[in-house]
């Protein structure tokens, strides 16, 4: 009985931990031109990654992307984080906790409209 409470225990927490598991602004700010090896550019490269399937996914199904980026640029971090720095350095006003991947996609379609 105990050796199932503790593992229920754990089960919990690992949820508990992943729901709060969202790259916020304030994180950016600390860490993206820190270490280009860290979990936060893992998060922002997958984040790219994941819009640009989502795009793919649109342009295929003949809907409106996401945003439009020229054919034959590849984004990646190098590109995404100066995008970023703009887009905080023009909204000043957003909180510490914004989400990145929002910022992301805000940057996204700001840089290339449709």
């Amino acid at each position: 009985m105990q050796i199932r409470t503790t593992a229920l225990a754990l089960l919990t927490a690992c949820f508990a931990v992943t729901a709060h598991a969202e790259m916020t602004a304030a994180q950016y700010k600390q860490w993206a031109h820190v270490d280009n090896n860290s979990v936060y550019a893992a998060y922002i490269t997958g984040t790219i990654n994941a819009y640009g399937w989502a795009n793919g996914d649109l342009i295929a199904k003949k809907h409106p992307p996401l945003y439009c980026q020229p054919k034959e640029m590849i984004l990646g971090n190098q590109n995404v984080y100066p995008l970023l720095d703009q887009f905080f350095q023009n909204h000043p006003d957003l909180p510490d906790n914004f989400p990145i991947g929002l910022a992301i996609l805000r940057s996204l379609q700001s840089a290339f409209p449709c």
